[in-house]
């Protein structure tokens, strides 16, 4: 996400008003980023002796309701639920008001929503989920992982499972330690399967209509992989940047990609002329019919949509 993010502040003139929020987005993202790759190299050191499976980023549904877990651990004793919390500062959670919130650097209080509450609704969705698939399957745990360099627990709750990512692997094997097997478990690959079966991956909206900003304010034209300029131009069958004097092939591609990510999972000829600034219906045809896209309508009515 946080390079979509870029794309869009790389598009967006240097005085527009959402630059300096759209900085912050992008800080946010990419510290997150940053948090489960730290995550997943710690669980790299997980080694179990009986069958085990571990997925990252899960996404599943039921009907309307849709759940992103970030991390599951499925064994014979357990399903553990991960959930990846990039959250910095002096963490407070408030047994008595049930409150959930921290403190930065500067001091600043900041409220926010309880990941333990988060925690359990996926715990209890993954419950539901397969039950209604009539799956036999081991009891359900979870644990709240904090992934920041620099986070620091004033007041935690004792019960739930609570750690940062230097101690994952430990609670990990504490949860699984407090079960025992069961024998009629369904072995963790056949509810591997059965997930990966189901996945529905999450779909954002094109970052314009997320952030509400008019598709008409971002820089036209061909954008240069190199310096990050839109100024590519056409010569003959290759792309040069008029800045860098970087040559590329595909950046065509670059923009259509943009495009679909910036403004609309659909596009017409007349929108991506606009949009990379080629003035060549013939070229931009070209382009649209060889990126393997779903077509509607004829002639001037066609529109390219993206593939599911």
């Amino acid at each position: 996400m946080w390079e979509c993010v870029r794309l869009l502040m790389e598009r967006l003139p240097d005085s527009h008003p959402e630059q300096e929020y759209l900085k912050k987005e992008l800080h946010r993202y990419e510290a997150g980023w940053q948090g489960e790759k730290r995550l997943h190299a710690k669980m790299v050191e997980f080694h179990w002796g009986e069958p085990y499976e571990l997925l990252w980023d899960v996404g599943l549904r039921l009907g309307d309701w849709k759940v992103q877990i970030d991390g599951l651990l499925i064994t014979p004793r357990c399903v553990i639920v991960i959930s990846s919390k990039n959250i910095s500062g002096k963490i407070h959670f408030n047994g008595t008001t049930s409150e959930f919130y921290r403190f930065n650097n500067e001091g600043e209080k900041l409220v926010l929503d309880d990941p333990l509450v988060q925690l359990a609704k996926h715990t209890g969705f993954l419950e539901l989920w397969l039950k209604q698939r009539k799956f036999s399957h081991p009891p359900i745990e979870g644990v709240v992982v904090f992934t920041p360099r620099h986070c620091e627990f004033i007041a935690k709750p004792v019960g739930p499972n609570i750690c940062k990512t230097y101690q994952a692997v430990e609670m990990v094997y504490g949860i699984l330690k407090k079960r025992a097997p069961l024998a009629d478990s369904p072995k963790p690959s056949r509810i591997r399967r059965l997930i990966e079966a189901n996945l529905c991956p999450y779909e954002r909206p094109p970052l314009c209509e997320y952030y509400r900003i008019d598709p008409r304010e971002l820089k036209v034209g061909v954008k240069c992989v190199v310096c990050r300029e839109c100024s590519m131009e056409r010569l003959y069958k290759i792309w040069n940047c008029t800045v860098c004097g970087h040559q590329d092939t595909n950046a065509h591609e670059l923009a259509l990609q943009e495009f679909f990510v910036l403004v609309s999972q659909q596009v017409d000829s007349r929108e991506f002329r606009r949009f990379s600034g080629i003035e060549s219906r013939h070229a931009v045809f070209r382009i649209l019919s060889a990126a393997n896209l779903i077509t509607t309508g004829s002639k001037r009515n066609r529109r390219y949509l993206v593939k599911k």
